[in-house]
């Protein structure tokens, strides 16, 4: 059985305009369309009524589940713009366009880090088979500051508990955002329990402009942190190739117990926010091969839908990775009720299906992507390999 977290609590914080009026600029990670729209269908689709799927409403976090990896001056200081004022916010990096400062902010940024908590300890403890939670995935926030939408880090929390409860076990942190997971990878960095692998757009000007194959980690994590940069205008046959070629024998090679899936939606080809070409049959691929993989190794895997700012894109990117988890069919053409309430968002519904159309690389720039893309491969395998004895 699978286990899924829902957001209904959270979003009961705010009346229906509330939280965008308080903002000071929009956020296209924290506002009520994009969790509305991601959230209503798989409700509309009937998986949350499927026996196969427990719905668990997201708890907050403990302040002491927090500190685990968080300043406790950066706690404070999110405690108290939550409910007073902005002054020397940009020291930790709030108040900025990514991350605003708004009421009761602390709490609504502490649900993710209680329900991926949640989901590792339950799926660990074999009371769930795996999880998913759609609004983990924070993945930039860092000790003492706020970046990237990331207030509060909810992967590193959740993996810092589980190696106190399992201190024997290991953990692969795997990363298909399209952002480079950087505030996670930073975190364990020098530990060879939790091997992080990060596949990323990386370009001029692209944040956060880190992820290079030479990040390998230091002391005893060299070689536990991976990271497959990307150019811009990657398509969905070189992204599986790197996949294939990188991570699979990493992962084989590694045999970890946990697996923690941040797995972003905005590597799709519609979304607004980066460049990447992959369609919705390449995220199927994905979730499928990742479940094949852990049952492959009769692991744990626990899955966070990180980021993703076109909502109907990813609403049905995270729904089809749910169903896959699951092992749930899907309807055959999306929800009649859910494209009317995309269309009352004023979010347009380009088809009425689960597929999309494959996207067909420019002639010109196509030498260039698939040059910069092999040589991509051929520097991660030169440098990482080798601690894998590959």
């Amino acid at each position: 059985m699978t286990v899924l977290y829902s957001p209904e609590e959270m979003l009961e914080l705010y009346g229906i305009d509330e939280l965008e009026r308080m903002r000071p600029t929009p956020n296209p990670f924290w506002n009520r369309t994009r969790l509305e729209i991601t959230w209503k269908l798989p409700v509309m689709c009937g998986i949350t009524g499927n026996p196969r799927v427990a719905v668990q409403d997201m708890r907050l976090a403990t302040r002491e589940e927090l500190g685990v990896y968080h300043d406790p001056s950066y706690i404070e200081t999110m405690e108290l713009f939550g409910n007073m004022g902005t002054a020397f916010a940009s020291r930790f990096g709030l108040d900025t366009d990514e991350c605003p400062v708004f009421p009761q902010m602390d709490k609504y940024a502490s649900y993710p880090v209680g329900a991926s908590i949640d989901a590792v300890m339950r799926v660990a403890e074999g009371e769930f088979e795996d999880a998913m939670s759609f609004y983990g995935g924070l993945h930039h926030a860092t000790e003492s500051r706020a970046a990237g939408f990331c207030y509060y880090n909810d992967c590193v929390i959740a993996l810092k508990k589980y190696r106190e409860r399992y201190p024997s076990n290991t953990v692969l942190y795997l990363d298909t955002d399209v952002h480079h997971g950087d505030g996670t990878q930073a975190a364990f960095y020098d530990d060879p329990n939790v091997l992080t692998i990060s596949m990323h757009e990386l370009s001029m000007g692209f944040f956060p402009g880190t992820g290079r194959p030479e990040d390998l980690g230091i002391g005893e994590g060299k070689g536990y942190s991976v990271n497959i940069p990307l150019p811009p205008l990657t398509d969905d046959i070189e992204f599986w190739k790197a996949f294939e070629e990188i991570v699979v024998p990493i992962w084989l090679s590694y045999k970890p117990d946990l697996v923690f899936w941040d797995l972003g939606g905005d590597a799709h080809m519609e979304d607004p926010l980066a460049d990447l070409m992959l369609n919705m049959d390449t995220y199927q691929r994905l979730s499928k091969t990742i479940r094949q993989l852990v049952h492959l190794g009769n692991r744990k895997l626990v899955c966070v839908g990180g980021g993703g700012y076109n909502p109907v894109v990813t609403a049905k990117i995270w729904t089809m990775a749910l169903a896959d988890m699951a092992d749930i069919a899907l309807p055959p053409t999306l929800p009649a009720d859910w494209i009317e309430l995309c269309r009352e968002h004023g979010l347009e519904v380009k088809r009425g299906g689960w597929t999309d159309r494959p996207h067909r690389m420019d002639c010109q720039h196509e030498p260039n992507i698939r040059r910069a893309v092999d040589e991509a491969i051929d520097k991660v395998k030169d440098l990482v390999f080798p601690y894998y004895g590959l």
